[in-house]
């Protein structure tokens, strides 16, 4: 019998059918994916021979990739504030398409190449502002500590509170006084603006030097 012309199983189909077991069942196991995908976890580990690990990584790459295809990071203009504005916007819609997968993906190392270049895109910004070496790290992972927050409150549920007026009347009056249901996204956008001017000042701060 002649070989199939392509492979029935690639890394690739591979990781899109754990990022789908994530945003059905919020985890995986690599007994699951074999099921999933009609093989057999040997038969698995031949594609991928770091297991969990790597298939986490390979997640991760296509949901950068998957960012990328769409256009989401195009050529960044205008002022460093707006570039980190729209980088934030950007980068906070790919993963919250896909919140159940972000516990895992924080909990391994970034390398590839795909993710490494949308961070590489919020250090050029950050750098070309004049953020120092010692501040600009922390301002990029202030940054990312949002986007990546926003993007799993994005599976919570609308109201994520169901206090009872009489127990907790000020965040019961909190959640009466909403008039619309955008609470995640207007509470991205204070944060992403309270982000912003915090990092404004203290790239406008006057150093020591320049008090003496």
């Amino acid at each position: 019998m002649a070989r199939p012309s392509t492979l029935i199983l690639t890394p690739g189909k591979i990781f899109r059918a754990a990022l789908e077991r994530f945003d059905e069942k919020q985890e995986f196991s690599i007994p699951q994916l074999a099921k999933r995908l009609g093989v057999s976890p040997s038969s698995l580990y031949h594609h991928v021979k770091g297991g969990r690990a790597e298939i986490i990584e390979g997640i991760r790459a296509l949901i950068s990739q998957d960012a990328h295809d769409r256009g989401d990071f195009p050529r960044g203009e205008g002022s460093w504030q707006e570039q980190t504005r729209h980088w934030a916007i950007s980068y906070r819609h790919a993963m919250g398409l896909h919140p159940m997968v972000i516990p895992a993906l924080v909990g391994e190392s970034v390398d590839d190449a795909p993710t490494l270049e949308i961070y590489e895109t919020l250090a050029q910004i950050l750098e070309s502002a004049g953020f120092p070496k010692g501040l600009l790290l922390d301002a990029l992972s202030l940054v990312d500590l949002l986007v990546l927050g926003s993007a799993i409150d994005a599976a919570s549920p609308e109201p994520p509170w169901e206090p009872s007026e009489q127990n907790h009347p000020a965040l019961w009056r909190a959640l009466a006084a909403r008039e619309n249901s955008h609470r995640q996204d207007d509470a991205f956008a204070l944060g992403l603006e309270a982000v912003i001017a915090e990092l404004e000042r203290k790239l406008n701060a006057p150093t020591p030097s320049s008090n003496s």
